[in-house]
């Protein structure tokens, strides 16, 4: 059993470098050539852009194989704009491959392992959904990591301001200074400027690629302050404030709703322990769960029912700020 589960991840590995080959992976010097020939031309499409409009230098792939769509182009879209706020490098069509790769190799591991082989290819669509909620997961951690980083990011721009700097040059600045990601994204903002954006266009970029709420506040008070003018330091002090009285309100609730939060943890772990420790105590008595029909669709219903209380618990506490 062990050798048959290395054989097939072992066969997963390969159909995923042959498949990432044949579909042009590899060709990296012929994917970056193209970008180069996008970015040279850049001057030409900037002028025809409306000076609202956003910019974004991420090639929108398609997922055309063949001359067949395999996804609407609103998904196309989704994942393009997800996997620029996730931070990957990835486009939507290698993206696409690794959720199909991922669910193939599920599928095959299970069904080399289950006792059923049919009952294998209810991985498949596992492992496609799984990719989707690690992408889901990144893209929380990350914005997570941006909003804590935003107030030390306020403060360094208001004293650039206050030190006589322009909003572009106290951006630089405390990109030079600050870690990743938000470093990461600054320097993104500070190139789309150089390559012959306005500050409005790359500003909404920035928007676009973090999907924050609490970035779009910022943007949205810079925005302001360019139209109609005003002191944007002390804007900008004010923001921080607003952002700092926001984490700590956050903390607070975190605190009062931690024992809710363990509760449902322990309550939707009971059902599981107890099946545990009477699979343990007596496995001829656990087995019919397993072998008859009945038992799969009690099994099914419990999965289920389990799965809704958690979401429904998680909803309750999740207290937005």
């Amino acid at each position: 059993m062990i050798i048959a589960a290395l054989a097939a991840v072992t066969l997963g590995v390969f159909a995923t470098t042959m498949t990432l080959w044949f579909t042009g992976f590899a060709s990296v010097g012929a994917g970056a050539a193209e970008r180069l020939s996008r970015i040279r031309g850049l001057d030409e499409k900037l002028s025809a852009t409306a000076p609202q409009g956003g910019l974004s230098l991420r090639k929108r792939a398609s997922l055309n194989f063949g001359g067949i769509n395999l996804v609407s182009a609103n998904v196309v879209q989704k994942w393009t704009v997800d996997l620029q706020r996730a931070g990957l490098t990835l486009n939507v069509r290698e993206f696409f491959i690794l959720r199909v790769v991922v669910a193939i190799a599920i599928a095959a591991m299970l069904m080399l392992v289950l006792p059923l082989p049919q009952l294998g290819l209810l991985g498949a669509p596992v492992g496609y959904l799984a990719v989707g909620m690690w992408l889901s997961r990144r893209i929380n951690s990350r914005r997570k990591k941006l909003e804590a980083q935003l107030s030390e990011l306020l403060q360094m721009l208001a004293s650039g301001l206050r030190a006589g700097f322009g909003l572009l040059q106290a951006m630089e600045s405390a990109g030079d200074q600050l870690p990743a990601p938000i470093s990461v994204e600054i320097r993104r903002t500070m190139r789309d400027t150089a390559m012959g954006a306005s500050v409005e266009q790359a500003l909404a970029s920035l928007n676009e690629r973090v999907g924050s709420p609490d970035f779009d506040i910022v943007i949205t008070a810079i925005m302001i302050q360019r139209s109609v003018g005003g002191n944007l330091a002390e804007i900008l002090d004010n923001v921080a404030n607003t952002m700092r009285e926001r984490e700590r309100i956050r903390g607070e609730i975190n605190t009062l709703t931690s024992q809710q939060r363990m509760t449902g943890y322990v309550i939707g772990g009971i059902p599981i322990g107890l099946g545990a420790v009477f699979f343990v105590i007596s496995p001829d008595f656990m087995k019919v769960m397993f072998t008859d029909s009945w038992g799969h669709m009690m099994l099914g219903g419990a999965a289920f029912m389990e799965f809704l209380g958690f979401m429904v618990i998680r909803k309750i506490v999740n207290i937005e700020v």
